[in-house]
């Protein structure tokens, strides 16, 4: 069960991205690199959206899935609280099948994880090509590691490594 003392409100996540005290993620960047949303749109839907489901994670708390509008364009946002109080925008795309039935379903696919044995996006259902990272490269514990040649997959629609 959610504790709404800490969940952000609906209204709570307007205000922040009305105030633009909010931080976007590697997946929203790439989406406006594309050109396939701006960062207006991503403020349009949260501004006359609705939260359409919530994910509890233990680990990370509750991201939100806001369904809202710019214009005509229908757009899902995924945000969550971050530290500092600030929003974080953590995914931004248009919703389409297969992974959605229509804007606010999600398609009964059952027993499915979060890897699709078929190809598909878990985030967006769009396809994955497979592709190599020249370079992957991360810290532990002060210590900078480069592993190259990395085998990943890429979605071809919302750019999801």
């Amino acid at each position: 069960m959610t504790d709404t003392k800490k969940s952000p409100t609906i209204a709570w996540i307007r205000n922040k991205a009305e105030n633009r005290q909010y931080h976007i993620s590697e997946h929203v960047i790439r989406f406006l690199m594309a050109r396939k949303l701006t960062i207006q749109e991503t403020e349009d839907a949260i501004s006359n959206g609705k939260i359409i489901e919530i994910h509890q994670n233990p680990m990370r708390g509750d991201s939100f899935l806001i369904l809202g509008y710019s214009g005509e364009k229908l757009i899902h946002v995924m945000c969550a609280r971050g530290k500092n109080d600030w929003l974080i925008i953590l995914f931004a795309y248009v919703p389409s099948p297969p992974m959605w039935e229509d804007p606010e379903n999600r398609s009964k696919l059952k027993g499915k994880d979060m890897v699709d044995r078929f190809g598909k996006c878990f985030f967006c259902g769009g396809e994955i090509k497979e592709i190599t990272v020249g370079n992957f490269d991360y810290r532990l514990k002060g210590q900078l590691y480069v592993i190259k040649n990395v085998p990943a997959g890429l979605c071809l629609q919302c750019g999801e490594k």
